[in-house]
């Protein structure tokens, strides 16, 4: 992928027989021969300069690595490929239907340069692996995962208000929707070539891989462009014959004259020489007409690029700020015109030293396409700051000293960008250069709040949670319009349940508010919080409480705050695979132990408290593991309720 937007940025242009051409030869042909003929030589002279700055080449070194070697002393598998067609394809085709995009606002997207490792101005995401709550349905993220790096996403249009925009014309607004095309290659076969330790070069086919260095545990390998688009991976071996998996890889473009510009030189060159032989004006002249618009661009731009070049060489301080990347992005943009790329540096590392690389190319691939109508997704963010209406939205301003302002979502500034560091905490509150502020979008004005510690969450319009250093501690409170204070700074943490808040004022004790912060009768409830809060599953829960009395004795609550069971049990657990029975526990007789039983929803005990172990996790298998009489035993929920129900 960074190797086609180098490519997209580095394009050349279509050559065709244009009017510069004509221009160029005419003025040629009306020189005076012998003047012609003079000009000509001094050009030859250039076209040779130009020729030799046309064997230049550039390639990034930097690799990113733990720099960690350890000593293998067990083979891994042979490498292999899953390419289970029917069902990569309809992972595919869900990764398509659930993808999103995040848009990175940045006033500099509009100079159209490359910039190796920048940020492109839209990321994309699927939710194809992530249920609502964001858990990982793991069978899908496991399988898909090795395919997501190859997915291109090639945008065609852009909508804003729902119409269509050119990209160009997006700037700072923050765009609705994508149309793209979504593609994905895969290998469904493949071969393998070895390149041994000693090796200098190796032959593949028709390609030929140089090997820049293969020293200890790191391989840095030239590999064509076109044979690099199909290797798919890279084992080795150490010097005890055991496979190694490779531990880190960075390839990068290696920057050259391209092929066409440099054969463009050549040819300009023959016709010069043909010239300069012929003793006849009218021959010789003739011989002009065979220059073509692509020998002429070529020419022109490579005198540029040559006189970039030797500029950009001769200050030593810029190419010790501009650091390696830098040089590199600098080069490529200032290049574009002429340059190509045709291998790929690649540096591979290994756990343990390298005796021999096998890599792995494929013969035969599978090309999936899908159309999508891509929407804004603000899915990075949780809980999600922004408002999708109306969102006030940092920016970062190249333009302006590289800090950072804020917009609205027609790409207009409210703030000019003047910090160097600003991050947003919610829709109109901000820390920027560490220190908090609110932002007054209608007077267009960053206004401090010293008096708090950090913007907690706001509870309802207008109604904020602020923290605030008291004594030694940070407590929060509930402030009104910044101003009035409605809860005291008593409390560690608020929690917004539909109608009711729930703000804890020590880790033993619970206060309950309605939304209008009116104290809501407790019933009891010293602690409560949802059932499943401490799980992790992939299946949504109903929205039911745990609830603890003063003698730390629970009981499950609804949405309503209504006791649907006594307080009785020493605890109610979710189960990660059932969302509507609960797994509950009284104490033994002695107090030594628990026994265990199930409750549903409703509250209602659904099997007898007769079992002295139960697991929240069902077995490979899906079945419940349980303990009755001391015999540990497996069973279909389904048929456990309907063998033991009360």
């Amino acid at each position: 992928m960074l190797t086609s937007t180098f490519l997209y940025a580095c394009s050349q242009t279509p050559t065709s027989q244009a009017p510069e051409a004509k221009k160029y030869i005419v003025s040629l042909k009306a020189m005076k021969y012998d003047e012609l003929k003079n000009q000509l030589r001094k050009d030859t002279a250039l076209l040779n300069k130009l020729i030799k700055t046309a064997t230049f080449t550039l390639q990034l070194t930097s690799h990113f690595s733990s720099g960690e070697k350890t000593k293998v002393d067990k083979a891994v598998p042979e490498f292999e490929i899953y390419h289970d067609e029917a069902t990569i394809k309809a992972l595919f085709d869900d990764y398509c239907k659930k993808l999103l995009f995040e848009q990175n606002f940045n006033d500099g997207y509009a100079d159209s340069t490359f910039s190796l490792y920048g940020q492109d101005m839209f990321s994309y995401e699927s939710r194809f692996s992530l249920t609502d709550d964001n858990h990982i349905l793991e069978k899908k993220d496991s399988l898909f995962k090795p395919f997501k790096d190859n997915v291109v996403t090639n945008e065609k249009a852009y909508f804003f208000r729902g119409k269509k925009i050119a990209k160009t014309d997006i700037g700072l607004k923050r765009i609705d929707s994508i149309q793209a095309e979504i593609s994905l290659k895969f290998p469904t076969d493949f071969e393998h070539f070895s390149i041994d330790k000693s090796a200098k070069t190796e032959d593949y086919k028709d390609a030929k891989i140089e090997v820049e260095s293969l020293k200890e545990n790191m391989a840095q390998l030239k590999i064509p462009m076109d044979l690099y688009a199909e290797v798919i991976g890279y084992q080795a071996y150490n010097n005890q014959n055991l496979r190694m998996n490779s531990s880190a890889l960075s390839a990068t473009p290696m920057l050259g004259i391209d092929k066409k510009v440099s054969e463009s030189l050549k040819e300009l060159l023959d016709i010069f020489a043909e010239v300069l032989k012929e003793n006849e004006e009218k021959y010789g002249k003739e011989k002009l007409d065979k220059i073509r618009q692509n020998q002429v661009d070529a020419k022109e731009n490579m005198t540029e690029f040559d006189a970039y070049l030797n500029k950009l060489f001769e200050d030593k301080e810029k190419i010790k700020e501009l650091g390696d990347v830098g040089l590199y992005n600098e080069i490529a943009n200032a290049g574009k015109k002429v340059i190509g790329v045709q291998t790929q540096f690649v540096i591979v590392e290994f756990p343990d030293d390298i005796e021999s690389i096998d890599v792995f190319v494929a013969t035969k691939s599978v090309s999936l396409q899908n159309k999508a109508m891509v929407k804004y997704g603000n899915h990075y963010l949780d809980p999600k700051y922004f408002d999708e209406a109306k969102p006030n939205i940092v920016f970062y301003s190249k333009n302006s000293g590289r800090k950072f302002g804020i917009s609205n979502r027609d790409g207009e500034t409210i703030i000019e960008p003047k910090f160097d560091e600003l991050r947003q905490v919610a829709n109109e509150y901000f820390v920027g250069d560490e220190k908090l502020y609110w932002l007054n979008v209608a007077g267009k004005k960053m206004v401090p709040l010293p008096q708090f510690v950090s913007y907690v969450q706001t509870l309802k319009p207008g109604y904020d949670v602020f923290e605030k250093t008291v004594g030694s501690e940070d407590k929060s409170g509930v402030i009104l319009n910044r101003e009035k204070t409605i809860l005291p700074f008593e409390y560690y943490r608020f929690e917004k349940h539909g109608q009711f808040i729930i703000a804890s004022k020590t880790h033993n004790l619970d206060e309950l508010y309605d939304l209008n912060f009116k104290k809501i009768p407790n019933k009891g409830i010293r602690k409560i919080h949802l059932v499943d809060e401490f799980i992790a599953s992939d299946i949504k829960y109903p929205t039911l409480f745990e609830a603890e009395d003063v003698n730390k004795k629970k009981a499950l609550v609804d949405k309503n705050l209504n006791l649907l069971t006594p307080f009785k049990y020493e605890f109610i657990n979710p189960f990660y695979g059932v969302n509507n029975y609960f797994m509950a526990g009284i104490r033994t007789a002695d107090g030594s132990s628990y026994w265990y039983g199930i409750v549903d929803d409703k509250g209602k005990e659904v099997t007898p408290f007769i079992f002295c172990h139960m697991s929240e996790e069902f077995d490979k298998d899906g079945k419940l593991k349980f303990c009755l009489k001391d015999k540990s035993q497996a069973m279909d929920f389904a048929s456990f309720i309907k063998t033991y129900k009360k």
